[in-house]
């Protein structure tokens, strides 16, 4: 019970390592302010963790009213907020010679923007109480370059060292206020997520990028979304009390090749 009696917000937790990391922290006693921009997703979650004594934000998070929603509804329920998982995320594969400046503003706005906005209503409050924890979803791909099915990862690669960034810019800075900031960086992880971004990619296609993946990965397989779950709990939890502006690498051995 690492988090009994403490607020978290999960953004994008209607699949995933979202809908993971909102299962773990609710076995381990939080009461869980849940967004995700999909109805249903969102509803499945809430029926798998038991929704009784827990909130759910629906919405865009890339829209400050969205963000404000959710702190605020953290806020009146239950108090106050001592938990931020900056989760929500989507993936992009296109080299820039292809890339439209909607292309970039769309993903920028759901994996960098959202961020910036949840923790800027969120820190306030965390500030106002003198603790709390913000963990953002990086990646592997916030240090290296990447390519798949023959074109660029760019545009997600540079949404995940932002991610990586921002958090050791507001570890920093909110140190002294008692505010933790810190990044977790999946390698392959094995969620819906490149589905939903080609959802006319092919069952044998999907299945080759993932033992591809696995291939290159020096424990020989790609990560369950679980696994992320326990490292977010990690840095979520006071188990971490000493540990802010880190990035904590879970990929399975890929970047220490």
């Amino acid at each position: 019970m690492r988090l009994k009696g403490k607020t978290a917000i999960i953004t994008g937790a209607g699949s995933g390592i979202g809908a993971a990391t909102a299962e773990r922290f609710a076995a381990e006693g939080a009461r869980l302010v849940l967004n995700d921009l999909n109805a249903a997703d969102l509803t499945r979650t809430l029926t798998t963790i038991g929704g009784s004594g827990h909130e759910r934000v629906g919405g865009d998070v890339s829209q400050e009213a969205t963000a404000e929603r959710l702190v605020a509804t953290a806020c009146k329920q239950f108090g106050g907020i001592d938990v931020l998982v900056n989760n929500a995320g989507i993936h992009f594969i296109r080299d820039i010679t292809e890339t439209s400046s909607e292309d970039w503003d769309g993903v920028m706005a759901v994996n960098l923007k959202s961020m910036f906005l949840c923790s800027k209503h969120a820190i306030p409050e965390m500030v106002k109480q003198g603790s709390g924890s913000i963990v953002n979803l990086a990646s592997i791909s916030s240090f290296v370059g990447q390519e798949m099915e023959g074109q660029s990862t760019y545009l997600y690669n540079v949404t995940k060292a932002g991610a990586q960034q921002l958090a050791v810019s507001l570890a920093t800075r909110y140190a002294a206020d008692g505010v933790r900031v810190n990044a977790v960086c999946p390698g392959a992880t094995r969620t819906g997520q490149i589905r939903h971004e080609n959802p006319n990619r092919s069952g044998e296609a999907e299945a080759a990028i993932w033992e591809g993946a696995g291939g290159v990965t020096p424990l020989g397989r790609v990560a369950k979304p679980s696994e992320i779950a326990a490292a977010i709990l990690f840095l979520a939890s006071d188990e971490s009390s000493f540990v802010t502006g880190s990035s904590l690498v879970v990929d399975g051995g890929y970047l220490a090749r």
